[in-house]
C-alpha cells in the first residue's frame, strides 16, 4: 500500500479559523468567511565570523510569527478581543441599558415611542428637539410636570410623550431603553488582549487531479491579536481585518509556534 505522503498540492481556501481557550481548550468563536490570508515568521539572526570576517555560521533564535486575515463579514467576537473586552449578552434577567433615537410624527400633541425609556422618574428623557421645515434641528423642547409652550411631558410606561396643544410636525427624540436582546462591547484604555489558541482548517486539491481534496489544519498554540493598530471597516464590503502575534508557550521547552496536518478528506 502506498503511504500518504503528499508534497506540492494547490492551497484552495481557509474553511474556517476557531478561537480556543487555552487552558481549558474550549472553543470560544469561529470565523467563517476568511479572506487574503498571510502567514510569516521571523527569526533573530546571529552570525559566528573568523578572524577575517568571513561568516562561518549563523545561529537563529527568538522565532516568532504573525497571523493576519480579513473576515469578510464583520464579528463582534473578534471586535471584542480587539477591544480586550467581553462580549456581554443580555437576558430577560440582565438586560442592557442602549441608546435609542427616533424621529417621530406628532399626532394629537402626541408620541408614542417604540420602547420604555429609562432614568429620572418623571425626567426619562429631558429634551426632544423639534425638526423644522428644512429638516433641521427646530426648537429644543424640556420636560416639564405639565405641557406648556416650549415644554412636553412623558409618561415612560405608557411610552408616550405629550406636547402643548397644536404642536405639529417630527420631533427628534434620544433616550436610553432596557433591551433583553441585545450585546454591549467597550473599550478600555489599559486592557490587554488574552491569549488564544488557534486552528486554521484549510482546503488543499492534488495538483495533478482536482477532483481529490485535502483537509489541512494549522494549530498555533500561543496566538495574541496585536492591538497596537486597529483599523475597524465602517462599509459593508471593508471586511474585518485582524493580526495576531505568535508565540511559543513560554514554559513550553518544546518551543513550538504552530504544528501542520495534512489528511484526506
Amino acid at each position: 500500500m502506498t503511504k500518504f505522503n503528499p508534497n506540492e498540492v494547490v492551497f484552495e481556501k481557509i474553511r474556517y479559523i476557531e478561537e480556543f481557550d487555552p487552558t481549558t481548550r474550549q472553543l470560544l468563536s469561529r470565523l467563517t468567511n476568511v479572506k487574503e490570508p498571510t502567514l510569516n515568521f521571523t527569526s533573530e539572526g546571529t552570525p559566528v565570523t573568523d578572524a577575517q570576517g568571513a561568516e562561518i555560521v549563523t545561529f537563529y533564535n527568538a522565532a516568532q510569527g504573525t497571523l493576519s486575515y480579513t473576515n469578510a463579514i464583520h464579528s463582534f467576537d473578534l471586535l471584542a478581543e480587539q477591544f480586550s473586552s467581553e462580549k456581554v449578552v443580555a437576558t430577560e434577567d440582565k438586560k442592557i441599558v442602549a441608546p435609542v433615537s427616533e424621529v417621530l410624527e406628532i399626532m394629537d400633541n402626541k408620541v408614542v415611542l417604540k420602547y420604555v425609556p429609562v432614568g429620572t422618574a418623571g425626567a426619562e428623557i429631558k429634551y426632544v428637539q423639534l425638526v423644522n421645515d428644512s429638516n433641521e434641528f427646530g426648537e429644543t423642547l424640556e420636560v416639564s410636570a405639565a405641557a406648556a409652550e416650549g415644554k412636553f411631558t412623558i409618561d415612560a410606561a405608557a411610552k408616550t410623550l405629550t406636547f402643548q396643544e397644536g404642536t405639529t410636525g417630527r420631533v427628534i427624540v434620544d433616550y436610553e431603553a432596557e433591551m433583553a436582546e441585545a450585546i454591549s462591547l467597550a473599550k478600555t484604555t489599559d486592557s490587554m488582549p488574552p491569549i488564544r489558541t488557534l486552528h486554521v482548517h484549510c482546503y488543499f486539491r492534488n495538483k495533478c487531479d482536482n477532483n481529490i481534496k485535502y483537509i489541512g489544519v494549522i494549530t498555533f498554540p500561543r496566538a495574541q491579536i496585536d492591538i497596537s493598530s486597529v483599523d475597524v471597516s465602517l462599509t459593508p464590503d471593508g471586511g474585518h481585518a485582524v493580526t495576531y502575534k505568535l508565540q511559543k508557550p513560554y514554559c513550553d521547552e518544546s518551543g513550538k509556534l504552530c504544528s501542520v496536518f495534512v489528511y484526506k478528506d
